[in-house]
């Protein structure tokens, strides 16, 4: 077959299927109506594009040259056992891969299939997998499944969006991981040259159900009876943001990562990231956290020339609560002693700050030792004796009058503001409950969109 034959034997499709068209224009008020016209014509323009693309690929092989063997990664070679066709689901419809060769390896079984590029990991072209998994992540699956049919895209059940979703984002995190685990993360290339960069990291809980947390109902005590159920439990996810801010300290090009990893692991992606944005040329790095001690180590081991600023915000929120167990519902005195110390803060001067949350603590009397940590929680006395620790230990990392006069962001609002939209918009809505691998898969989608590597990133996945 050659290209003059096969543009001949499309004329009378083009034909049949401009005729079919022109055929539901004239019917425009009786047999169709705006909507159901334009749903039509895009149908039919999808069926002629389907044809069009098998009789191309068709065409494209059959010029190509059919190897007789491959090698295979055993070191022997696959043999070619013949043509085996195969239909897929392409975003123009399905398409039957006719000139689709199998090659086998006699040693050690292996096979494999040349002339289905389009193909992606399952039924379904990589183009539709990919619109597929685009909308997967946006939403719960069932309701992803809905929209697909909606937009005239696909009709496609809900295990099959999250088997994609699945799929795909084990890729991205594969690729991520061998990434991270290349030493000083050698092979990545900067994207950009920023002049000043901002780290934050934050964490917040996602609902789990997992395999490995099992717990049984009994009838009797001693005896294990029915099934086992899962039991739901509660694991942090610890989300990172890099960001280019300008001279007033607003945060601008934003990027994310966001797992439930180990901290150690999490480190190698945070360093990965940061390489990806420049940070071997930043002039001025910032790191800003909210005074967690994985935080701030985060910051050392990976950034220790960084200047390390504790959230504004959050240094508030620890005033507000002693200013609480002081003063209850007194709001009018509250509101006063919190200003006073809102302003001592603001310029600086944070011993001021420490000796006023000591004052607290001495009149409220020391801490009993005996509580539990939950009692702890809650107790006036131990909420503002920890309180001193926390000003003390963060004491260098609120110098924010400098830290204004630089320019630097002093408020942890965009790791903050990622926590929700990386992670809870998606991942925890209203009875919501993930195993481990389906989280991340999600959220290695989710981040890869946000970060604005989507396209760039299947080309790299199938090299």
């Amino acid at each position: 077959m050659n290209s003059a034959k096969a543009a001949l034997d499309l004329i009378p499709i083009f034909a049949e299927a401009i005729k079919r068209i022109f055929e539901a224009i004239a019917g425009l008020g009786t047999t169709h109506d705006a909507r159901s016209l334009e749903a039509y014509v895009m149908a039919q323009c999808k069926a002629l594009g389907a044809v069009i693309l098998e009789l191309g690929l068709t065409l494209h092989a059959q010029n190509l040259p059919v190897p007789v063997s491959r090698p295979c990664a055993c070191g022997h070679v696959k043999h070619h056992k013949g043509k085996r066709a195969r239909e897929i689901r392409s975003t123009l419809g399905a398409l039957n891969l006719e000139e689709r060769h199998y090659y086998y390896c006699d040693r050690c079984g292996a096979g494999e299939y040349w002339g289905e590029e389009l193909r992606g990991s399952s039924d379904f072209s990589q183009l539709a997998e990919d619109q597929i998994a685009w909308m997967g992540k946006e939403g719960a699956f069932d309701q992803a499944a809905k929209n697909l049919a909606h937009l005239g895209l696909f009709d496609v059940a809900a295990s099959t969006v999250r088997d994609i979703c699945n799929r795909l984002g084990k890729a991205v995190r594969e690729r991520t991981e061998h990434q991270a685990a290349q030493p000083h993360c050698s092979a990545v290339l900067p994207e950009e040259k920023p002049r000043r960069l901002g780290i934050s990291t934050d964490g917040v809980m996602l609902g789990r159900i997992d395999p490995q947390h099992r717990k049984r109902k009994s009838e009797k005590k001693g005896k294990v009876r029915g099934k086992k159920t899962l039991e739901h439990f509660f694991h942090e996810v610890k989300t990172l943001v890099v960001f280019e801010f300008n001279s007033a300290g607003e945060a601008l090009r934003k990027t994310y990562h966001a797992t439930q990893d180990r901290i150690e692991d999490f480190r190698e992606m945070v360093s990965l990231e940061a390489q990806k944005r420049g940070v071997q040329t930043a002039d001025v790095l910032v790191f800003v956290g909210d005074g967690a001690e994985w935080v701030w180590k985060t910051a050392q081991t990976l950034f220790p020339k960084a200047t390390q600023v504790l959230d504004w915000y959050h240094a508030m929120e620890h005033i507000w609560a002693v200013g609480r167990v002081k003063f209850g519902n007194k709001e009018k005195e509250l509101w006063a002693w919190t200003a006073k110390l809102e302003t001592e803060l603001y310029k600086g001067k944070v011993q001021v700050v420490i000796d006023a949350i000591r004052t607290v603590s001495a009149e409220l009397g020391a801490p009993e030792e005996t509580l539990s940590d939950q009692a702890r929680a809650l107790d006036p006395r131990w909420i503002a004796y920890r309180n001193i620790g926390y000003f003390e230990d963060n004491r260098e990392r609120m110098n924010y009058p400098a830290y204004r006069e630089q320019g630097l962001p002093i408020g942890s609002g965009v790791v903050e503001s990622a926590c929700k939209h990386v992670v809870a918009c998606r991942c925890k809505r209203a009875g919501m409950r993930w195993d481990e691998s389906g989280a991340e898969n999600i959220l290695a989608l989710r981040c890869l969109a946000l970060n604005e590597r989507w396209d760039s990133a299947w080309a790299k996945v199938a090299a």
